[in-house]
């Protein structure tokens, strides 16, 4: 029997074998970034699919969260009771405001107003739960918007200079360091003189849940704050304060780790970047400085986000998949693998962890899945430091990122800014803006001739 496709003809027994191939492809361990919960999906929406072995009622929850997600909040009041109450401050309308398609933002252009790149404030010394100490007029975050009837916090400037990379083979690359100064809005007041700023981009948000389902016990065992082993790697765990539950415990989500659940990391976003409250964040999201200017301004009652709406998101968040690699049999890419274990990276993107029984959700459990992080805290050196305190994350300290998916930034959200402020313009300036505990891998990568480093990117393509 011959079956014609385009131009060509094939055989029944050709397109067996061409079926046997895919779903050996699809099968294998390479490709599954999640485990079973892993999608194939390489296009535009490649970071907003639904697990895919997701059951109806989780798939019920994945919609209606992704409702609240996507679609703008307004001021009180309004007929869409359950949407209003936004600001009177706030950075974003909505969640995908900052996670456009769920995926990663970028810093602002010229003239263009932040909305993916958010400053958090704070003032030397800790809050009573070990946290930070929030600037008394200002608070933990600047609001660069607000609702009519009130004012913005302010904006910050972005200027840059050039720093060089010389690799060994004679060739350079140009750095762009980003100096950050706060414009203040004094009508509120003025920032205490020792406010301490740190920016903060969007990251992408599929297959967190995964990483939520990790045992802590897992985790910790990467933990080597002291380097007993002397391999030049001391990752060490953040504690953060759950307010829920008044207790300590490990920090998962964020650039510094300093939140523990995605539960907390979506109210906290709701309470700083929108100006929601929630039965997490029930206080009004603005400091007693301001309380005389903002008080009296319409709230969208308390919480403005009720337990049920607030659940629909976070399993939202828990149900977005992460997607395949691709190109895994590509020459260059398997190649560029063995380079990104040659160099050290692997040390901290570590590639490959396993989700507990215990897991929250039947979908996320037993899963070997492959995010190239460790979840762990590492000194990264001065240039990227911010200098600020989180908890027990130090100035120079940063959360490995997660890896998976990296290759689709271009496709799903049109640039390719990374690291915690966007400052790095593609991922080889993201390898070379490494430091600290990283800069013998950056210094391996410096080390490579030019076809080498070319494949070690083309495997970071292919995650």
């Amino acid at each position: 029997m011959l079956f014609r496709v385009g131009k060509s003809v094939l055989t029944l027994a050709a397109l067996v074998l061409v079926g046997k191939q895919l779903a050996g492809d699809i099968s294998s361990p390479k490709l599954q970034s999640g485990g079973s919960t892993t999608v194939f999906e390489k296009g535009p929406n490649a970071f907003g699919m639904p697990l895919a072995n997701i059951t109806k009622t989780n798939r019920r929850n994945h919609v209606v969260g992704n409702s609240f997600f996507n679609k703008n909040w307004v001021m009180a009041p309004s007929s869409t009771t359950a949407r209003d109450g936004l600001g009177p401050l706030f950075n974003a309308r909505s969640c995908s405001s900052c996670h456009v398609r769920d995926g990663r933002g970028s810093p602002p252009t010229e003239g263009q107003l932040m909305t993916s790149l958010l400053f958090r404030l704070s003032i030397p010394g800790q809050d009573t739960m070990g946290g930070n100490k929030p600037d008394p007029v200002f608070g933990n975050q600047l609001a660069v918007r607000a609702i009519p009837g009130a004012e913005p916090e302010g904006n910050v400037s972005i200027s840059y200079s050039s720093i060089k990379r010389h690799f060994a083979d004679g060739s350079v690359n140009e750095l762009l360091k980003p100096f950050y100064k706060l414009q203040p809005n004094t009508g509120y007041g003025h920032p205490h003189p020792e406010l301490m700023i740190s920016p903060r981009i969007a990251s992408p948000v599929m297959g967190l849940g995964l990483l939520e389902a990790v045992r802590e016990q897992d985790i910790l065992k990467r933990s080597d704050p002291n380097d007993r082993d002397g391999d030049g790697i001391s990752g060490k765990p953040n504690y953060v304060w759950n307010p829920e539950n008044h207790k300590r415990e490990l920090g998962r989500f964020g650039w510094k780790a300093n939140q523990s659940t995605l539960r907390q990391q979506a109210a906290s976003a709701f309470h700083e970047d929108i100006g929601i409250t929630s039965p997490v964040h029930q206080a009004k999201p603005y400091t007693k400085s301001q309380e005389t200017k903002l008080g009296k301004l319409p709230n969208g009652g308390n919480p403005e986000i009720e337990e049920r709406m607030l659940a629909k998101v976070v399993a939202y968040l828990q149900t977005l998949a992460p997607p395949a690699r691709r190109n895994h049999r590509d020459s260059q890419v398997i190649r560029g693998e063995v380079l990104f274990h040659q160099s050290g990276c692997a040390k901290c993107h570590l590639t490959e962890m396993k989700t507990g029984p215990q897991a929250e959700l039947v979908e996320l459990k037993n899963q070997t899945i492959h995010p190239y992080t460790d979840l762990l805290l590492h000194d990264m050196g001065e240039d990227l430091a911010d200098h600020r305190a989180d908890f027990e994350a130090a100035g120079r300290e940063w959360r490995t990122p997660p890896l998976w998916g990296i290759g689709l930034t271009k496709v799903v959200n049109g640039h390719t800014r990374f690291l915690h402020d966007g400052r790095a313009r593609n991922l080889e300036e993201a390898i070379l803006w490494h430091g600290g505990e990283a800069l013998a891998a950056r210094k391996a990568y410096s080390s490579l001739a030019k076809e080498e480093r070319s494949r070690l990117l083309a495997f970071l393509n292919s995650l």
